[in-house]
Formats: C-alpha cells, structure tokens, sequence
C-alpha cells in the first residue's frame, strides 16, 4: 500500500543521508579535520551512495516485516555492507578512479554498518510507538473473508478485529482466530467500538440495499470502505481471480493491455539493448557452460523446446540442458525439488537461473521480452486454460525470462500452482510500468545471488 511505500522511501532516504555522513566522517577520523562537504562529494561518492543503496535492497533489508534487530538480520546486514564494499573497491579499480586508502576504505564500512543499523532501530522504535496497526472488519466470513484473512493475518500493519456475515450458522465461530461476531446490522456498533479503520467488503454474491446502507454509513463517518479484491491487491500485490467478476476485469485499468509509450516503445527498446548486450557479455561464459553441460552427460548443450507465447503463438525456446537428454517428456516429476531427470551441472544451472541465459536470443528475436509471464508448454495450456479462470489473459504479453510471479512464488505444476502465479501475473499485466519492472529486475538479482525460489 502507499503508506508502506512511503515507510520503505523514508528509510531508505535515511540510509542515503548516513552512508553519506559515514563517508565524510572517515576521512575526518583519519586525519583529524573535515574536508569542504562541496568539493567532498563527486561522481565516485555518489556511486558509492547508490551502489549500498542497491546491495542493501538485494539483501532484502526494506521488508518491514522483519524485526531489525534479529541476529539474522545483523549478519545479512554486515553481510550486504561488506559486498557493497568489494563491489565498489573492484569497480574504482577497473575503470581506474582514485582509491581511499584501505584504512579510509575500512572505516567507510564499518561506520555504514553501525549508522545504518542504529537508524533502523530508531527507525523501528517510532514506528512502533506512533502508530497501531489497521483495524479491519471484515463483511463476510465466506471464501472471500477467508481468503482476504489468510493474506493479512502476519503483516504488522493490519488487524482483524471482527467478521461480519448476515449467514446465521457462522456466528459464534471463528476465521482463524478472529470471531465471526453476528450480522451486517452489528456494523455500525463494531466500527465505533473497535475503532475500526477500514471495512472490507467480502461477498460475492447479491448484496440486499440494507446492507449498503450500512457501509454508506460507516463510509461517512469517516471509515474507508473497500471491496475485497481492491484491498487484496494492495496488501498482497496480486489479484484474487476466484473473486473477480468479469465486469470488475471490464472496468480495470490494465496497463500492460493499453497501448502507452512504455508498452509500444520503451520496452521493447530495452529488451533488444539489454539482451544484445547480455548476449555479448555472457558469451565466455556460455561457451564454458556448453563445454560443462557436454562433460557432465551426454546429448547436446542446449535444450530447444516448443513453447506459447504471445496472442497463444508457438515458438522455439532455448535454454542449456540441465536434465538428462530424451527425459525431459516424463512429466511425473515436474516441479518436485528432487527431480531425478537433473544432472549434477543442471542443479548448479538452475540454482543461479544461467539456465535460462540462452533465452536472451529468444528476446532479441522478439519472440520474449526480459519480463514477463513465464513461457509454458503447450500441454500445460491445453491444460490449465479450461482449469482456471482468467487463464488466457497471461497470454496477450510477451512471456519473459524472468516476472513478477517468477520472483514472489515458487516453481510448480499444479492447477493451484498456477492459479497462484496467475493471480501474480495479471498484477503485472494490471500494473506494468517502469518502476515494476525495475523492481522485478533487482528481485531478479536476489533470487540468482541466493538461489531464493530456484528450481
């Protein structure tokens, strides 16, 4: 939601101001003086500022979730420092720009890492004392309440206080642990009493005009009212498809569908400039991996499949070979974490996803795009397509090496599996824009550096 994104901005704007407070101070403790803060801070500075910034996001320190003092988090902390580190020593000697000395250098880090972290727990500590989680009541203890209770029922910034539901067998139980309390009529009651800040409308059939009234009531006086599929949205950032109407997917805004100068031009710019340049950049190491992949067992380096792309069009995908040759069709494995069909270099290929690096000719060709949907088998459309609603809408973008489902769920071929990344992949077609996919970008990051969702 916005007012987490505006949390996550001011914390990372307050580790922009310390990193830079941390790489003026070094040299002052050094040397015992400061220097004139307008001639201090350049280009190499604010590489530096930026470079932390990234390794800080890659290292999943902007989850508000997590408590900030967990040894856990301490050691990814020192961890992320310290690779941000060697990254920015290894890339001010590559291009030659003049060094601290190491004992500056050292300091730089060591401040970062005790600023930055002091201002977490500070960070932490307002947060917690200057506001309370949502308060949300929930109209209807069906699927929908069910559902809507499951997404939020860990996240720190939200409460259930009570269900509502005019279905007289409900009441007195519970939805997880909250209690379904009695009737729409109970409305006006719980909002005063439980100091509710937002009613979350979750039934999917017919509404009686009593029970409007109600939410109009409590709409002015002074209480947001959403519909469940609205607030799943923000909270989740995906779209609940067992719970949308085709009238709401009528009236939605879909980014990813209008023909914007994003969706026309600027993406596609950006995947024949990135991919032409990953096809160069990697081409050493793909000359290594085919050696590697023929060494490990026999058949060829690469893997050439006919898979779905865009408006449901056929086209040949490539990736390096990473199970045995002629097995790839016993599909009584897939998606199991110990698919015997894998090689031994198959499992180190697809633990860092250099699997998938062929398919940036596929992008250059047009047939993908460097984000989007996952490229699925024809069998698994013919499949899913009649299985789960809404299906054929993942279908009218170019599928991508990585997405927004590729980096939030894990591998799987289930019809539940796919209704999960579905309900990811028509957040992305409702939401593409720059931002998005600069973010599904740098989540790409995490997910190679540490094998998280790897298959």
């Amino acid at each position: 939601m916005k007012n987490a994104f505006l949390k996550k901005l001011t914390l990372l704007a307050g580790d922009a101001v310390l990193i830079v407070a941390a790489l003026y101070t070094a040299p002052a403790l050094r040397f015992g003086s400061f220097f004139d803060l307008g001639r201090f801070f350049g280009p190499a500075e604010a590489f530096s500022v930026v470079s932390y910034l990234f390794f800080f996001y890659v290292f999943d320190l902007y989850n508000l979730e997590e408590r900030f003092s967990r040894g856990a988090f301490v050691i990814r902390f020192g961890a992320s420092v310290v690779v941000a580190s060697i990254f920015i020593a290894a890339m001010f000697f590559l291009f030659r720009v003049p060094l601290y000395s190491p004992g500056i250098f050292f300091l730089d880090g060591v401040l970062i890492f005790f600023f930055c972290m002091a201002w977490r727990l500070v960070f932490e500590q307002v947060r917690e004392r200057a506001g309370r989680p949502l308060r949300l009541a929930v109209l209807g203890a069906g699927e929908a309440g069910q559902e809507f209770y499951e997404v939020v029922k860990g996240k720190r910034d939200y409460e259930v206080v009570g269900f509502l539901d005019d279905d007289e067998e409900k009441w007195g139980g519970t939805v997880g642990t909250v209690p379904v309390l009695g009737g729409s009529d109970l409305l006006p009651s719980l909002v005063r009493e439980q100091q509710v800040d937002r009613v979350i409308l979750a039934v999917t059939h017919a509404i009686p005009p009593g029970v409007y009234k109600k939410l109009i009531e409590a709409k002015f006086s002074g209480v947001n009212v959403y519909e469940m599929p609205a607030f799943y949205e923000m909270v989740a950032e995906k779209i609940p498809v067992r719970h949308i109407s085709d009238l709401r997917l009528t009236h939605s805004t879909m980014s990813g569908a209008r023909r914007s100068v994003y969706t026309r031009r600027v993406k596609r710019v950006v995947d024949v400039s990135l991919s032409l340049c990953g096809l160069v950049v990697s081409l050493p190491v793909m000359a290594l991996l085919c050696i590697a992949v023929r060494l490990d067992s026999p058949g060829p380096a690469l893997f050439v499949q006919k898979r779905i792309g865009r408006q449901e069009r056929p086209f040949a995908l490539y990736k390096f070979r990473t199970m045995r040759y002629g097995s790839e069709n016993e599909r009584a494995y897939a998606g199991h974490k110990d698919d015997p069909r894998i090689t031994r270099v198959g499992k180190v290929l697809r633990l860092f996803r250099l699997d998938e690096l062929p398919q940036l000719w596929n992008v250059l060709k047009g047939e993908m795009s460097l984000i989007g949907p996952r490229a699925l088998m024809e069998e698994e459309v013919r499949e899913f397509n009649p299985a789960v609603p809404c299906f054929s809408l993942r279908h009218t973008v170019r599928p991508g090496i990585t997405g927004w489902a590729q980096v939030n769920y894990r591998h799987g071929a289930t019809k539940e599996d796919a209704l999960e990344k579905l309900q990811y992949d028509l957040y992305y077609l409702k939401n593409m824009s720059f931002l998005l996919d600069l973010d599904i970008l740098l989540r790409t990051v995490r997910v190679v550096l540490f094998g998280k969702g790897a298959r």
